[in-house]
């Protein structure tokens, strides 16, 4: 008895972020996304927003602004301490104003 042959159903793979390190990571695990697509969000730390949360929420908020019929990779990274959030390093090296 055979089974019935199944369609294949490209999609492709979309990364929605800007991240080097997140990329690397996909093609050494064999993944190449089609399109590399960086979400410009607030990244702004809600009010007791815990560090697991905010990780999520920026994640969800990245796969929103994809609008394509694809398999969407979605991520962020938060390093904390405890509860507290700790800023990234980019944004430590902004120059102030004085």
């Amino acid at each position: 008895m055979t089974s019935p042959k199944s369609d294949h159903i490209p999609f492709q793979v979309v990364l929605a972020s800007a991240s080097p390190r997140r990329l690397e990571l996909l093609r050494q695990i064999g993944i190449e996304p089609g399109e590399i697509i960086a979400p410009d969000i607030d990244e702004t730390v809600l009010t007791r927003e815990l560090p697991r949360q905010h990780a999520l929420r920026l994640a969800s908020e990245k796969l929103a602004c994809i609008q394509r019929e694809a398999f969407v990779i979605a991520a962020d990274t938060v390093v904390a301490a405890g509860t507290r959030i700790l800023p990234k390093p980019a944004r430590l090296l902004k120059p102030k104003n004085i």
